[in-house]
C-alpha cells in the first residue's frame, strides 16, 4: 500500500522500532467480525447455546472470540453472513472487531439516558442497545442526512424499540439537552488512519491539514458532549486514527478545559499488536454521584392519537377544514386496537397502548418510556414506529415486526432459512402455504419468522401469505 510520505514520516517517529511491524500489518489481510444482538438472541436458550447454534448454521467456528467485546467472533473473510437471512432479521451486526472496544468501555447500564453522539452507520448504538436492552433512552445522533437514513434503518433491523435517532450537530443538542444524559459515546470524525486498509481512499484524503482539522472539531464535540453530560456521568472518546493530535492530546486540552473530570482509561489498539484495524478509546468521568432516577411511570400519560394529530397540525401551521380529521383519534385508536387485538399477546398489545404515542403526519410511533423533549429537533426515528394509518385500516411496519419476539404473535407462519421461500421473502415473494399451515393461521396480517425469528409481515388469504416486506429492503440473499 502506498501511504502519504508524511503520513510514514510521523508515524515512524512515533512508534520507533515498532515502525516495521506496523507497517507489515498492512499487508494482512483484514479482520472481520460479528458481533450477536442479545436483544434477540438468548432469549429462548442460553445466550452461548443459541450463537452456538447459528454458528453452526453460518458455518463459522467459534474459536476465536472477540476478547474485548461480549457475544462477538471472528470469521473468514471468504463466508458472507451479511448475506444470509439472519443478518437481515438483526441477529447480529458485522463491525470491526477493535471499534467494538468503544461501546463496550461505557457499557452502560440498564434506565441510563445514553448518548451516542456521532452514531453512523450505527454499530456502537447496536451495541449500546445490548447493555440498556428495552429500559432507559438512546439517543443516536448523526449529523448528515444521509448517514441518519441508514443509522436509522441498522437501528430498526436489530430490534431496538428505545431508541430516537436524531440528525443535528453536536451545538444544536447540547442546546437541547443540557446535564441530561449519564453515559455519552463520542466515535469522533477523525482522519481515518486506521481506515487505509478498508478504504482505499481515505489514503487520498489524508493530510497533515486534514489532522488539524479534525482535531479542531473533536475539541468542539467533546465540549458539547460534556454540557450534556450529568455529574457522576461518562464520556467514552474513540478515533479510528493513530494520530496523537487527535488522540492524546484532545484527550489532554479537554481535562484542561474540563478540571472535574478524570480519565479512568485510556488504550490504543494497534494492528500489529490487537486483531483488529486499529482504534483508540478514552474514559473519561465527571466527579460526582451519578444519580439514576426512577423510569417515568407511563400511567396517565398515554396520549390520545387525536390529541397528537391536532397539536402535530397546529404546530405545523396548518388548519384542520376536513371534520373526519378532527375525530380521526378515535377511528384511529379503534384501528389500532383492532390490529393489536387481533395480532398480538395481551401483554405486547398493552406495552403499547400503554406507552407514549405520537404521530408524525400518519405514521405511529411509541416513545421510550423515559420522557424526552423533541421539539425543535430534526427526527428520523421517534422510538419504535408501529405503524401507518391509512384509510379505514391500520398497518403494521417493519419496525414493529423486528421488534417482537415469535412468542409475542399470536398469528404466525413459521419458515427454516433452508427453505426455498425463505430467500423469495425476503426478495418480495409470496409464501405459499401447506393446507396443514393454513388451517392454522387466522386470516389477514401474519408475522413472518425464520427459525423462529421474526423477518416481517405478511398477509394471509387462504394458501397464500400476500408479501409485506418492504420494497427499499429486498434483496437477493
Amino acid at each position: 500500500m502506498n501511504l502519504p510520505i508524511e503520513f510514514e514520516k510521523k508515524m515512524k517517529a512515533f512508534l520507533g522500532n515498532e515502525w516495521e511491524e506496523f507497517l507489515y500489518s498492512y499487508d494482512n489481510n483484514r479482520f472481520q467480525a460479528l458481533r450477536f444482538n442479545t436483544l434477540k438472541v438468548g432469549k429462548n436458550k442460553s445466550v452461548e447455546e443459541e450463537i452456538a447454534g447459528i454458528m453452526d448454521k453460518l458455518g463459522i467456528p467459534m474459536d476465536k472470540k472477540v476478547t474485548w467485546a461480549n457475544d462477538a467472533y471472528y470469521y473468514d473473510e471468504k463466508k458472507r453472513p451479511g448475506k444470509h437471512p439472519y443478518h437481515e432479521m438483526g441477529l447480529y451486526y458485522i463491525q470491526e472487531p477493535s471499534a467494538m472496544s468503544a461501546a463496550a468501555l461505557l457499557a452502560p447500564k440498564p434506565g441510563m439516558r445514553v448518548l451516542d453522539l456521532c452514531a453512523a452507520p450505527g454499530g456502537k448504538s447496536t451495541q449500546l442497545a445490548t447493555y440498556l436492552g428495552d429500559s432507559g433512552l438512546l439517543v443516536s445522533n448523526e449529523i448528515n442526512t444521509q448517514r441518519s437514513r441508514i443509522l436509522s434503518q441498522n437501528i430498526e433491523r436489530m430490534g431496538i424499540k428505545n431508541a430516537i435517532v436524531t440528525n443535528e450537530d453536536s451545538f444544536a443538542l447540547a442546546a437541547h439537552f443540557p446535564n441530561f444524559f449519564h453515559a455519552i459515546q463520542v466515535d469522533a470524525p477523525c482522519s481515518g488512519e486506521g481506515m487505509f486498509r478498508k478504504l482505499p481512499e481515505a489514503v487520498n484524503e489524508w493530510s497533515p491539514q486534514n489532522v488539524e482539522i479534525c482535531a479542531a472539531r473533536q475539541k468542539e464535540i467533546l465540549d458539547n458532549a460534556a454540557t450534556m453530560l450529568k455529574a457522576g456521568g461518562t464520556i467514552v472518546y474513540s478515533t479510528c486514527t493513530f494520530s496523537q493530535e487527535e488522540n492524546e492530546d484532545v484527550i489532554e486540552y479537554f481535562l484542561n478545559e474540563h478540571p472535574d473530570f478524570t480519565v479512568v482509561k485510556m488504550e490504543r489498539f494497534w494492528p500489529h499488536k490487537q486483531d483488529g484495524e486499529g482504534h483508540f478509546v478514552a474514559k473519561l468521568v465527571r466527579r460526582g454521584e451519578l444519580l439514576l432516577e426512577e423510569t417515568v411511570s407511563t400511567q396517565d400519560r398515554t396520549g390520545s392519537i387525536a390529541e397528537d394529530a391536532q397539536e402535530k397540525r397546529k404546530s405545523s401551521g396548518k388548519k384542520d377544514n376536513k371534520k373526519s380529521k378532527s375525530s380521526g383519534g378515535k377511528e384511529n385508536m379503534e384501528l389500532l386496537n383492532e390490529f393489536l387485538d387481533a395480532i398480538l399477546t395481551d401483554d405486547m398489545a398493552e406495552w403499547i397502548r400503554n406507552g407514549k404515542l405520537v404521530m408524525f403526519g400518519d405514521q405511529l410511533y411509541r416513545l421510550p418510556d423515559i420522557d424526552v423533549d423533541l421539539k425543535g429537533l430534526k427526527i428520523q426515528r421517534a422510538g419504535l414506529h408501529i405503524g401507518e394509518f391509512k384509510k379505514n385500516r391500520f398497518e403494521p411496519s417493519h419496525s414493529l415486526a423486528l421488534a417482537l419476539k415469535k412468542s409475542e404473535a399470536e398469528n404466525t407462519v413459521e419458515l427454516t432459512c433452508d427453505d426455498p421461500q425463505t430467500n423469495g421473502f425476503f426478495n418480495g415473494l409470496s409464501i405459499m402455504l401447506t393446507q396443514e399451515q393454513a388451517d392454522k393461521c387466522k386470516k389477514g396480517w401474519v408475522l413472518v419468522c425464520v427459525d423462529g425469528y421474526p423477518a416481517g409481515w405478511g398477509k394471509v388469504n387462504g394458501t397464500q401469505v400476500k408479501n409485506h416486506y418492504p420494497k427499499g429492503l429486498r434483496n437477493k440473499i
